[in-house]
């Protein structure tokens, strides 16, 4: 797919649940020609991440911050926060969003998977990187039943997730850029049986040598580092009410038995208490 492709607003909202501002599954593509398409006092219930893929506008936050935002900036609209966006009407605005319940936002934000600390946000990625998902994410949404649903929920955060890590501060020591690209690769393995040899050999480096550069830079090793991101993935996928059993094997555990030990050494709770506690604290949400 090609920008010349888009259509003027290709969208899709689906929901899982009765509660709309909970259960959002929403994504699209928008063209904004006019000055007529910037959006004032704006306040939405739940999270929406938008990928600027062609054009120009600002960002005006709730505290009156004035922000820029052009092609490759990724732009987020938290839960009841009021903000504006003023398009430049130049007639060349086409975004992506993707928007999720306030429930899925909150765990994401609490596994620090998401970043949160700018409304606008300066991506290292070319913005046709994603076209072909985007167009993917959409029609697969389109065609959902409501029991896939929960499943596409998995996509969409996968992808948020992906958009997120493209925010990339430029290292202050040259070895970060390396392990840099080492934890990209690691966060990539959903298998535990990845072998840490292989992120090693992928900078250039042996292995002795890079667990200690890891360890100094991120202050843990290459394997808890490993052990983490898999905890997390379990976490959102738990989240999404997939089965313990069926995140067990996903993730390349054996058996229940393992994966639920392993999930309580580092969560300090076996995965169905983990999963009732932040239900428990979703409901407590006014």
């Amino acid at each position: 797919m090609n920008y010349e492709e888009i259509k003027e607003n290709d969208v899709v909202y689906r929901c899982i649940g009765d509660n709309f501002d909970q259960g959002i599954l929403s994504c699209g593509f928008m063209r904004k020609r006019t000055a007529e398409r910037s959006q004032y006092d704006f306040k939405i219930g739940y999270y929406s991440c938008i990928l600027i893929l062609q054009g120009s506008g600002r960002y005006l936050s709730e505290d009156g911050t004035v922000t820029p935002m052009q092609a490759g900036d990724l732009v987020q609209r938290f839960p009841e926060r009021m903000h504006s966006t003023e398009i430049e009407p130049d007639g060349a605005w086409i975004e992506f969003y993707i928007s999720i319940g306030y429930p899925v936002y909150d765990y994401l934000t609490s596994l620090g998977l998401l970043r949160t600390d700018k409304e606008v946000q300066v991506t290292t990625l070319h913005p046709s990187e994603f076209v072909h998902e985007f167009a993917g994410l959409l029609d697969s949404l389109k065609e959902a039943t409501e029991a896939s649903l929960p499943y596409l929920l998995m996509s969409a955060q996968e992808l948020l997730i992906r958009l997120h890590n493209s925010v990339q501060s430029p290292p202050s020591d040259p070895h970060e850029a390396i392990i840099a690209k080492a934890c990209q690769l690691i966060s990539g393995s959903t298998d535990i049986h990845f072998e840490i040899k292989e992120a090693a050999a992928a900078v250039n480096m042996g292995y002795e040598n890079f667990r200690k550069l890891f360890k100094r830079i991120t202050g843990i090793s290459p394997q808890r580092y490993h052990t983490g991101q898999l905890m997390k993935q379990a976490k959102m996928m738990l989240l999404s009410g997939l089965t313990i059993k069926h995140v067990a094997l996903s993730l390349g555990y054996g058996d229940i038995y393992s994966f639920t030990k392993q999930f309580t050494k580092s969560e300090g709770m076996p995965p169905g208490r983990y999963v009732r506690s932040r239900q428990r604290d979703n409901t407590k949400r006014p």
